[in-house]
């Protein structure tokens, strides 16, 4: 799914600060069953997000088993905190388990589901919203996560840029899917958004006042 030379990839990794073992851990298991992460270069760049504004309440939206979540977990202030909605009841598990080992079990809750269903339980405000449920539902996540960002939060979304698919016709319901989502971003009046084109491309949407 990367969209940017190998080399200039490698460059970027070998300037990352050395990361808790954890993560390399859960690299080499999405690597072992071909599950898809956000990467080190993606998670640094979530975490990075996450201080700039002073994240203490962040939403995902879909978590897998739980690597981007360490990563926005390990930013948060020691009373900040994570909710994770997944589909996949093992996910959660195996992510739990994660965050234990990392000592920061205490920082996050996962609930298991539908994602679009289960927001619907949770008012918020929150600082960060993560989404990266099925690319075909990518639409729906904006309208929910608008109600419950807090202005000068950011809203995020993974595989913006589809491998490059988002600039040919759709063929199929993802593609589509995430075209419509950078729409709908990109022409919003309360967000400014901009997408950076690292690993498969990450979508940030800053809530601004509706003027």
């Amino acid at each position: 799914m990367n969209i940017i030379a190998p080399a200039i990839e490698s460059y970027l990794e070998s300037l990352l600060p050395e990361r808790h073992p954890i993560f390399r851990e859960m690299e080499a298991e999405a690597k072992r069953k071909g599950f898809p992460i956000v990467g080190p270069l993606v998670g640094s760049l979530l975490a990075l997000l996450a201080r700039a504004i002073g994240a203490r309440t962040v939403l995902e939206l879909g978590s897998g088993f739980g690597y981007s979540a360490l990563w926005f977990a390990q930013a948060l202030p020691p009373d900040g905190h994570l909710l994770a909605l997944e589909g996949n009841p093992d996910n959660a598990r195996d992510a739990r388990a994660y965050f234990a080992r990392a000592g920061l079990e205490d920082r996050a809750t996962f609930k298991t589901g539908d994602a679009l269903e289960l927001i619907e339980a949770e008012p918020g405000p929150f600082d960060i919203i993560f989404n990266d449920i099925d690319k075909d539902a990518y639409p729906e996540v904006v309208p929910k996560a608008l109600r419950r960002l807090r202005t000068g939060g950011l809203l995020i979304a993974d595989n913006a840029l589809w491998s490059g698919r988002v600039t040919e016709p759709p063929g199929d319901t993802w593609t589509a899917g995430l075209q419509a989502y950078n729409r709908l971003v990109a022409s919003e009046p309360t967000l400014m958004t901009t997408i950076v084109p690292i690993r498969d491309g990450v979508s940030v949407s800053l809530k601004v006042p509706d003027n």
